[in-house]
């Protein structure tokens, strides 16, 4: 359905079709709330000249490049440690990829929303969610029990197939009985590979990669498309490879052939069930109004160091006993000016290209710095965007779900932010998830250069099949354009040792940052800036037990 027919339909709903007048509502309203991100990013690409000796340096024990879930995590870790600890951000507001808004309708997440059930293997998200009352005791069996605020109330999804809302998202009314078959051999499958143990004694697949099997029959998968492994196993029906996409595309960006098998396993075998619950399918999730954004508030809190927001790092100066980081950051007036904090150690929660031309350079360093960009991990650009509505739109089928899919669509389709309060029918707040795929820097470049007109366009056409009377209800539409969103697991990204490489370049530098796993998500974000800190405790001489 295009713009003419949404908007054809909508008049003829109100009555004004025809006798040919516009329908009377105020114009909408919206902007591109991420406007000015890319320019600060691209900072790096200007040049740059330290001050020379009568320059602003200051002084810090440890300072964090990047107030996302990774620098949010070391600094917790850092938390009572006896460091002092400067913690830098980009933008005027910490999270990263799961930073939050709040408007007129309440809070709502700009990026990632959810976290699922933390497994065994994710000791460090267990214990932040008990830090924060999320995890609130264990069972007879030791399993954690959970405030049943943080989980995600049913409906949990819903797809719109041939013209209603059924729930889940499995396209049945396309479903051919091939489809079916494959549908159910698939399952069988991820059974099979999630309780498959390596010769290594690790699991195949779980949450930390690191605690992943590095068994070569296991990781040979890494080096093949996940579409030709499929077709070599004779997944090929249409629908049903639709449906396998739609869980690339939600967690990497990513199509079928720019994933690796290894990769496209992972997203469904990672999340363990537990084998000593029956009602565990591993598949339940812990989701707030501000999705993610309300786990960043909460380390925020419990790091217990300013964020400095606003603050441009420039470069990162390493020699043997200490490292320097230039910023440029607002003065008490708002006018600009450069620092240099001088520190013992640096963790670049940062992406790892960002990281390789922020680092002076010098052979320490030569590991990183004479890698070439395609080495290194790449992110996948996203369109998100924010409908506040004063009510949600008419339903047929399912009531509204947390997560609702439109099939076919380009779109990931949109979360509810006012699900998890129970309020199903009144004003909320539709947050809309699109991935551009193929080639990133072709995607980041239309990005950049896409006026909020347009975005808004894709926006309604992409929902005017299942929602005709969206224009009724909509009060305000804004957008935010993410150059830089998912680590995309291309084929040869998860070689043994390959990231593994990347972490400590020298005693004093660590990086963090979610693309060191190859996969962007929060339990991994967290996983490497804990890492990073605890080598940095122990460069301090105060080693202590881990908590990943």
């Amino acid at each position: 359905m295009n713009r003419r027919r949404f908007l054809s339909g909508t008049l003829a709903s109100t009555g004004l079709a025809a006798c040919g007048r516009p329908p009377e509502r105020p114009a909408l309203v919206g902007a591109d709330a991420s406007s000015g991100l890319a320019g600060r990013g691209h900072r790096w690409q200007e040049p740059f000249g330290a001050p020379g000796a009568g320059g602003d340096v200051q002084r810090a024990d440890v300072v964090i490049v990047g107030a996302g879930a990774a620098g949010l995590s070391a600094a917790w870790r850092l938390a009572g440690q006896g460091l002092s600890v400067r913690l830098l951000e980009l933008w005027s507001a910490p999270g990263g990829t799961a930073i939050a808004g709040s408007g007129a309708r309440g809070p709502f997440p700009w990026g990632a929303h959810y976290l699922t059930l933390p497994g065994p293997d994710a000791r460090h998200v267990r214990r932040l969610l008990r830090d924060v009352g999320v995890i609130t005791g264990a069972d007879a069996e030791g399993r954690p029990t959970y405030h049943p605020d943080a989980l995600c109330l049913a409906p949990e999804e819903r797809i719109w197939d041939a013209g209603t809302w059924i729930e889940g998202l499995w396209p049945e009314a396309h479903a051919e009985p091939e489809d079916r078959r494959q549908h159910d051999a698939w399952l069988a499958l991820v059974a099979s590979w999630s309780a498959r143990m390596g010769a290594d004694g690790r699991p195949a697949f779980t949450i930390p990669v690191d605690k992943c099997s590095v068994d070569p029959e296991v990781r040979a998968l890494v080096d093949v498309p996940f579409s030709a492994w499929l077709d070599a196993l004779g997944f090929t029906a249409p629908v049903f490879r639709w449906w396998l996409e739609y869980a690339t595309r939600d967690d990497y960006g990513t199509a079928l052939a720019d994933t690796s098998a290894w990769a496209g396993l992972h997203y469904f075998c990672a999340r363990r069930p537990d084998p000593g619950d029956a009602r565990d399918l591993g598949t339940h999730v812990l989701t707030w109004p501000a999705g993610n954004g309300w786990l960043v508030e909460k380390l925020v809190a419990r790091a217990g160091v300013p964020v400095e927001t606003g603050a441009v790092v420039r470069s990162v100066e390493v020699e043997d006993g200490r490292v320097r980081v230039w910023a440029e950051v607002s003065g008490p007036s708002g006018e600009g000016r450069v620092i240099g904090i001088e520190a013992g150690a640096v963790v670049m929660a940062v992406p790892t290209r960002l990281a390789k031309r922020l680092l002076s350079a010098g052979p320490l360093l030569d590991p990183l710095l004479n890698l070439p960009d395609s080495a290194l991990p790449d992110q996948a650009p996203w369109r998100v965007a924010q409908l506040q509505v004063s009510r949600l739109p008419t339903a047929h089928g399912v009531p509204t779900a947390w997560d609702s899919v439109v099939y076919g669509a380009e779109s990931l389709g949109y979360v509810t932010s006012t699900h998890q309060a129970g309020t199903y029918g009144g004003p909320s707040v539709l947050t809309w998830y699109q991935p551009l795929l193929g080639d990133p820097l072709a995607a980041r470049r239309r990005l950049i250069d896409e006026p909020w007109e347009a975005a808004r366009d894709l926006v309604l056409d992409d929902l005017a099949p299942a929602h005709p009377d969206l224009l009724d209800v909509l009060e305000r539409l804004d957008v935010w354009h993410w150059g830089h969103g998912t680590v995309r697991p291309v084929p040869g990204l998860h070689r043994v040792g390959r990231l593994e490489a990347l972490r400590a370049l020298h005693p004093r530098v660590h990086l963090a940052h979610t693309d060191l796993s190859g996969l962007s998500l929060f339990e991994e974000a967290s996983f490497h800036g804990i890492r990073a800190a605890e080598a940095v405790l122990a460069l301090f001489g105060r080693p202590a037990d881990t908590w990943t």
